[in-house]
């Protein structure tokens, strides 16, 4: 990938799951995506999409908290871990998505995902991340307290990934400057926005913004096809750039600088 040429990064998404809208891909390079898959069984498809669109795609790989349960069960198998370091290493990917839920349900049996596994997922997975020295795509709902209880012991073990992404952060502008922005986990926590959350309340999501380190910010579209990406990741830079009053073109150079620093390597 050559950075240079990329104004947009699309930070987080799930475009894998919708194969008939790839046509729709900024094959020139403008617009580069970290795409992530979940779930373990849909690990390889982004890695076909990956080896289709190399040149504007950055990989992820992780299990998030909705799929606790098919890991309790063994539908994905206790390999797991192991299967994804050698993922991770072999592909050149970030961690991601995952994280803590204490919101959604199981849409079969209504019942909220256990928890304390949850926290054994997440734990595992950010120890990969260390150890790979990789950076990390968090979700998070209704879970801030116990995720930053797991970062901070991750810290004052001296076991942080290098970088952190919260990806679409819904939480309050408080916990975000307390939790989550300060001491050694503050300076290696970047904080993702985007219309599809972040919309929903934009004066919350515009003290959120106005929190975050300048250099600390960056967008995403959160979808689950190409179509809409576009549009969806201009809302968001415009977000910000009004949060900040910033001009809309001051915004997207800002965000793609970020950008280039938290994915590093991997352009």
């Amino acid at each position: 990938m050559n950075s240079k040429d990329v104004t947009i990064f699309d930070v987080h998404n799930h475009i894998h799951e919708t194969p008939s809208e790839f046509e729709v891909l900024d094959v020139k390079g403008h617009t580069a995506y970290c795409v992530q898959a979940t779930k373990y069984v849909d690990w390889d498809d982004v890695v076909r999409l990956k080896d289709s669109y190399r040149s504007i795609i950055i990989p992820a790989f992780g299990i998030h908290p909705w799929f606790v349960e098919r890991v309790l069960s063994g539908e994905i198998p206790p390999t797991w871990a192991d299967e994804l370091r050698k993922m991770l290493t072999q592909h050149h990917a970030i961690l991601g998505e995952c994280g803590l839920d204490k919101a959604a349900r199981n849409p079969e049996t209504h019942q909220v995902y256990p928890f304390e596994p949850q926290i054994q997922l997440l734990e595992t997975q950010l120890s990969i991340a260390h150890d790979l020295d990789i950076p990390v795509s968090l979700h998070c709902v209704r879970a801030f307290g116990a995720l930053s209880d797991v970062l901070r012991k991750a810290e004052s073990k001296g076991q942080l990934p290098p970088l952190l992404m919260l990806h679409s952060y819904s939480g309050s502008p408080d916990m975000l400057e307390q939790m989550f922005l300060k001491g050694e986990l503050g300076r290696r926590t970047y904080v993702s926005f985007s219309s599809a959350v972040n919309g929903r309340n934009q004066t919350k999501s515009a003290k959120c913004i106005q929190i975050v380190p300048a250099d600390r910010l960056l967008v995403e579209s959160d979808l689950h096809g190409a179509r809409a990406t576009a549009a969806a990741l201009e809302t968001a830079i415009a977000l910000v750039a009004e949060a900040r009053g910033w001009s809309f073109s001051e915004a997207q150079l800002q965000l793609a600088l970020n950008s280039r620093v938290f994915f590093g390597r991997y352009l």
